[in-house]
């Protein structure tokens, strides 16, 4: 195999590098790193979309070199009607780090300085990493799009991933009741601890539906949060109550469940897609953060150099959290 080093990028005008100090990773390096059928990455790609660093070369005077940072997980045009109406998501130039333009799994990486905000003091490295993509995908899923409201009956399926501990803490904290859907015993203490009312676990050969109705009686929720797809979706919409609401984010154990349009609109069921969030999402997350009511959840942290055992720990499955690399 040859292996070829890249030169440290250089920034353009209004951004700024970043060195990095630590990435967290997602599911969706192991998609670039596989290839996902129909779907075109830009290779060569640096992936990796979750960073925490230092800046190293900067012409902004708001971040001046020794700032340390942490970089949005995407970048937009700051200028176009979506962006200014904080709908980042909607920019046509919008590109995920790791997926779109060179991410993290480096020393250094380039990105604008409108994209780049200060790392809380009080969170290492690693912990400000973890609280990225994913929480702000989270933040997004439950705030923008279900609405989630105190009192309200909300299920997070793959409660432990990064998407999962995230939406336990900030359903919990809008005052929701949360049932946590796990996939092994071992991760139920870990999603209690983090605000769930109650935990069921799903192994691998259960069937959804029938592991919830044993475990909650004739289960009903205002609100799923979803990042699982094919094997979790048609449970999901049949314990769904008149006028709830399903947000899926992902499709990680499939993208092509079945649905019995019946359901959906003889008790007004609102199936809403989510992509991630917008800066001013990611600085409520980041504030959050620094107050203490949101806590960082790392697995583990390892060198770059481990970066294929880093992405064996996270296919596994058996992750409590964020998996954390460090140049």
């Amino acid at each position: 195999m040859t292996v070829t080093l890249e030169p440290d990028p250089l920034p353009l005008p209004g951004h700024v590098r970043i060195r990095v100090r630590a990435c967290a990773l997602n599911h969706l390096d192991t998609w670039v790193r596989r290839g996902i059928p129909g779907h075109h990455f830009p290779l060569p790609l640096i992936p990796g979309s979750d960073v925490s660093g230092v800046i190293d070369l900067s012409d902004s005077p708001d971040l001046p070199i020794g700032t340390e940072v942490v970089a949005a997980p995407f970048v937009s045009c700051g200028q176009c009607a979506a962006c200014r109406a904080g709908n980042d998501v909607g920019c046509p130039s919008y590109a995920i780090l790791g997926e779109n333009i060179n991410g993290g799994c480096a020393e250094y990486v380039c990105v604008p300085a409108t994209h780049v905000l200060r790392k809380p003091p009080n969170l290492t490295f690693p912990e400000a990493a973890s609280l990225l993509l994913a929480p702000l995908t989270a933040y997004h899923m439950l705030h923008a799009r279900a609405r989630v409201m105190a009192g309200e009956t909300v299920l997070v399926t793959a409660a432990a991933g990064g998407v999962g501990t995230a939406a336990v803490q900030l359903a919990s904290r809008a005052g929701a009741r949360v049932i946590a859907l796990v996939g092994a015993d071992t991760k139920r203490e870990a999603v209690l601890a983090l605000g769930a009312s109650e935990v069921v676990v799903l192994p691998r050969d259960g069937d959804p539906s029938a592991v919830l109705k044993e475990a909650l009686g004739k289960p009903a929720f205002d609100v799923i949060i979803d990042s699982v797809g094919d094997r979790t979706f048609e449970a999901s919409v049949r314990f769904l109550k008149r006028f709830g609401r399903l947000v899926t984010c992902g499709a990680t154990a499939g993208a092509a469940p079945t649905l019995d349009l019946r359901r959906v609109f003889f008790l007004s069921l609102s199936i809403l897609g989510s992509t991630m969030g917008s800066l001013p999402e990611l600085a409520d997350v980041l504030a959050m953060a620094a107050a203490g009511r949101l806590k960082p959840v790392v697995h583990s942290v390892l060198p770059l150099a481990e970066l294929p055992t880093a992405h064996r720990i996270l296919e596994a499955r058996e992750v409590i959290g964020k998996v954390i690399v460090e140049p």
